[in-house]
């Protein structure tokens, strides 16, 4: 069996696994009871709503699978990347701990080589600087999707976390943006971007596109993500840390894999040009 085929074979089948046991953990409590049922950090709400049930598959899979590509990155890196769901941290023993355990979908390239990952600093920005700094660099490089960052505007102390994992080191989140997203398709359009604290630059964007999950990937239903990036005084106003917000619709997910059922998922996101009308650009909040 070629190498590349087995490896495929492998991620799908422990994807599949972790599937099946969130799903079983939660169904055994769907049918029986109306609470919320807390496992981990997951709630499986107890409710015979089928968008539930699947919502509650989708959610698992997709937290385990991209957990996993960052599993198998802090085997061959050494970068520490902490899980955010008991089911996930048991699955991450079995990945390979080096590149040529990945699938195929997740191939690395070496675009990123071509960063100086340990240029200088560009410290002394005030916040209404920085956020200019960040604005005009997502807008040529869409580091969120692409992992083409700017080292120059991170702290050494830099880490990141969104509802699925955190982890430590810019150039480390950069490497794990540029596996898991599509880059023929993947886009990471910008919003807003403003200093909306002395020490806050907030980011609002619109996902939209491929990542590299499963076998074949999974196309992504464009949605709308808030990430607040945090600055230092004490490293000259560096960012120091990035949180990644935004709303899960498992549900919505898995339906808009299927052509003809993406009108059952529910809307995507607008285009960008819709959002920004219907921005606040102080607060980079969309107006109700």
């Amino acid at each position: 069996m070629p190498s590349s085929f087995a490896n495929l074979c492998f991620g799908f089948t422990f994807t599949f696994v972790a599937l099946l046991l969130s799903t079983t953990s939660c169904l055994a409590f769907t049918f029986t009871s109306r609470q919320p049922v807390v496992r981990g950090n997951t709630a499986c709400f107890a409710s015979n709503s089928r968008r539930h049930v699947i919502a509650s598959i989708i959610s698992g899979g997709a937290a385990f699978t991209i957990s996993t590509n960052a599993s198998a990155e802090e085997g061959r890196t050494g970068v520490e990347v902490a899980t955010k769901s008991p089911i996930i941290e048991l699955f991450k023993n079995f990945l390979p701990n080096d590149e040529s355990g990945l699938d195929s979908a997740t191939e690395i390239d070496n675009s990123l080589d071509s960063i100086s990952w340990d240029k200088p600093k560009k410290r002394g920005l005030n916040p209404e600087q920085m956020a200019d700094a960040i604005n005009d660099g997502l807008r040529e490089r869409e580091w969120f999707v692409t992992g083409m960052g700017l080292p120059e505007l991170y702290s050494d102390n830099f880490s990141f976390s969104d509802p699925q994992v955190s982890l430590v080191g810019y150039e480390q989140y950069c490497r794990q943006v540029r596996r898991l997203f599509d880059q023929k398709t993947a886009r990471c359009e910008l919003i807003c971007c403003s200093a909306t604290a002395p020490d806050t630059i907030t980011v609002l964007w619109r996902n939209s596109g491929r990542v590299n999950i499963g076998p074949v990937g999974v196309t992504l239903k464009p949605y709308v993500v808030t990430t607040k990036l945090k600055m230092d005084p004490n490293d000259g106003n560096l960012v120091v840390s990035q949180v990644d917000e935004f709303a899960s619709d498992g549900a919505g997910l898995l339906l808009y894999q299927i052509p003809i059922l993406r009108p059952l998922a529910g809307a995507p996101a607008p285009s960008v040009d819709v959002l920004r009308q219907q921005c606040d650009f102080y607060t980079c909040k969309l107006k109700s």
